[in-house]
């Protein structure tokens, strides 16, 4: 019973994530993998007007892959935009960016920026990873798309989760800006 469940665990483990930052194919334009992330909002924008700054969460990977894509001009995570608060003497307008209300008193106060972040969601018994770019002025979700975590046949990992996400994120952009190439 117990070389059972080593196994199980080991199989589970190996299917698991890596999070695992490449660059994009020269060719393709994509991170790798043919696989699309299913998109459940994309609002028409003019994403070049905000392109200048994207705030992204805490975390080496996605901070580098999106600096992969090679559209943003610059990516930031929290710990970067706090200190420029700080820098910028701002903390009377931005006391905390712990929550939508700050993050959004950090876009009007500081520069505005698009914003980067990771959620889950839950259908049934089934469970769905998103990426989600959204406008910190006006809090809009501008585009969401999800994969399933399915932990038993695919697994978890980045051909079949993250880089599906990157790619379709990649389509957004490619849609909505005349200068990415």
């Amino acid at each position: 019973m117990y070389k059972f469940f080593v196994l199980a665990f080991s199989l589970f483990l190996a299917g698991c994530t890596n999070l695992q930052v490449v660059e994009k194919n020269a060719e393709t334009g994509y991170f790798p993998g043919n696989k699309r992330a299913t998109v459940t909002t994309s609002i028409k924008t003019d994403l070049d007007k905000s392109k200048d700054l994207i705030l992204v969460p805490n975390d080496d990977f996605t901070s580098n892959m999106v600096k992969n894509i090679g559209y943003f001009t610059e990516v930031i995570t929290f710990e970067d935009l706090e200190k420029r608060i700080i820098e910028n003497n701002l903390t009377d307008q931005v006391p905390s960016i712990n929550n939508r209300i700050g993050i959004n008193k950090a876009a009007k106060a500081y520069k505005k920026f698009l914003w980067i972040r990771w959620d889950s969601r839950r259908d049934g018994s089934k469970r769905y990873k998103q990426l989600i770019l959204a406008d910190p002025i006006t809090l809009e979700d501008l585009f969401v798309c999800e994969t399933l975590l399915d932990y038993v046949w695919t697994g978890v990992n980045d051909t079949e989760n993250w880089y599906p996400m990157m790619n379709s994120l990649i389509d957004y952009i490619k849609e909505n800006s005349s200068s990415f190439k």
